[in-house]
C-alpha cells in the first residue's frame, strides 16, 4: 500500500464515529395494516433526513429503527423491550390506541419518551404517565368541544345526555357533565328499540349522543319524531354510515366532532418534500421536530427534563404549525372541527369553520 494510502487509512481509524441519536418507530409494519405503520416510516425517515441536512442534534445524527407491533397490546410490549435493547431515545408510535397503552409504561420505566401521532383512548393521557405525548385528539375531550359549543349558542338550558353507562362511553358523559353541570343524563338501556319515557326528551334543546353508534342511530330517528326542533351533537363515533342507516331523515343537523386533517395546516415548503402525505405521515414527522426541539433545549441525554419542558407548555414549531403540550402530554389546542350530517351525508359544518 502506498505511504499516502496508509496514512489515511490511519487517520480514519483514528477519527471519532459521529455519534447517532437512535429513533424508533412502533406501529403495524406488515400485515393487513401495514399501511398505516408504512405512514409512520415515511414521516419519520423525511424528518431524520431534514434533521440531519440541518446539523444534527447538536453535531449528533439521527437514525431510525423499527419494530412491528401488529396493533396487538401483547406484541406491542415485545416491541417495545426490543427498541429500548437499541437505546432509543424516542419512539415515534405506536399507531393503536391498545398498543400504545400496553407499552408505554415499559418505556417510562426504561427513560424512553413515546409520542404517538395517532392514538385517541383517554386513558393513555389520563394517566399522566411523564414520558407520552399525543398529536392527535383525545377522544373523550370532543365533549368538552361539544358543550362549548352549546354554551357559545346559549342553548345550554335543558341539554341532555343520552347514555347507555357502558365503559366505552363513560368517558364522554363524564367530561360532558363536568362542562355542562346543569344538563341532565337520561340513560337507554343497550339495544333498545324505544325511547326512554323520560318527559325531559320532549323539551330538549340540545342533545348530545353518548351511545354506541347503533343506539344511537335508532334513539336519534325516534327522538326526532317528538322533538324536532332539539339540536343533536356527538362524538365521532357517529361518522359511521350505521348512524345513518339507522336513524335516516332523524339524523339530519346531527352535529360530530372529528379530528382535523394535519394537510389542511401543514406548511407547503416543508410536506412538499415528502413522497406521501396520507393519514399519520404529517404527524409522524411533527414528531420527530418536537423531540429535537427539546433535545436542543434540554439534552438528549436526560429524557425528564426533555419532557418536562415539553408538558410545560413550551412552543414547537412544526410542519403543520406551532404546537404545545400540557402536563398529561395532550395538545393544549385539541384539533378537533365539526361536521354535520346533510342528506345522508356528513360534510364539514360551514357554520362554525
Amino acid at each position: 500500500m502506498r505511504p499516502l494510502l496508509i496514512l489515511l487509512s490511519l487517520l480514519a481509524l483514528a477519527l471519532p464515529a459521529r455519534a447517532e441519536i437512535v429513533i424508533g418507530i412502533a406501529g403495524p409494519l406488515s400485515g393487513q395494516n401495514a399501511t398505516y405503520g408504512n405512514e409512520l416510516r415515511v414521516g419519520v425517515t423525511a424528518a431524520i433526513a431534514a434533521v440531519n441536512a440541518a446539523g444534527g442534534i447538536n453535531g449528533e445524527v439521527l437514525a431510525l429503527i423499527e419494530a412491528d407491533d401488529g396493533c396487538d397490546a401483547r406484541r406491542a410490549v415485545d416491541a417495545a423491550k426490543q427498541l429500548i435493547s437499541k437505546d432509543v431515545r424516542l419512539v415515534v408510535g405506536h399507531f393503536c390506541s391498545s398498543a400504545s397503552m400496553a407499552a408505554a409504561p415499559t418505556y417510562g420505566q426504561s427513560g424512553v419518551i413515546m409520542i404517538t401521532p395517532t392514538a385517541t383512548a383517554s386513558e393513555l393521557t389520563a394517566k399522566s404517565l411523564w414520558n407520552v405525548f399525543r398529536l392527535t385528539g383525545r377522544e373523550d375531550l370532543q365533549a368538552d368541544f361539544a358543550a362549548a359549543r352549546i354554551k357559545s349558542e346559549k342553548q345550554d338550558e335543558n341539554v341532555i345526555v343520552l347514555t347507555d353507562d357502558l365503559v366505552e362511553t363513560s368517558a364522554f358523559v363524564t367530561r360532558f357533565r363536568n362542562a355542562l353541570p346543569a344538563s341532565k343524563t337520561v340513560k337507554i338501556k343497550s339495544g333498545a328499540a324505544k325511547l326512554p319515557d323520560d318527559p325531559a326528551l320532549l323539551t330538549a334543546s340540545a342533545v348530545y349522543f353518548a351511545l354506541p353508534v347503533a343506539d344511537a342511530g335508532t334513539v336519534a330517528r325516534e327522538l326526532r319524531k317528538v322533538n324536532p326542533s332539539a339540536k343533536f351533537y356527538g362524538p365521532d363515533i357517529l361518522q359511521s354510515e350505521a348512524f345513518a342507516s339507522r336513524g335516516v331523515e332523524g339524523i339530519e343537523g346531527t352535529r360530530i366532532t372529528f379530528v382535523d386533517d394535519w394537510l389542511a395546516k401543514a406548511d407547503p415548503r416543508r410536506s412538499s418534500a415528502l413522497p406521501s402525505t396520507e393519514g399519520a405521515t404529517l404527524a409522524a414527522y411533527a414528531a420527530v421536530e418536537v423531540f429535537a426541539a427539546a433535545a436542543k433545549a434540554r439534552s438528549v441525554n436526560d429524557s425528564r427534563a426533555m419532557a418536562s419542558w415539553l408538558a410545560g407548555g413550551n412552543e414547537v414549531p412544526t410542519v403543520v404549525g406551532p404546537l404545545r403540550f400540557n402536563a398529561s402530554g395532550d395538545l393544549q389546542s385539541q384539533p378537533y372541527v365539526w361536521y354535520v350530517w346533510q342528506g345522508g351525508a356528513l360534510v364539514p359544518d360551514t357554520s362554525t369553520q
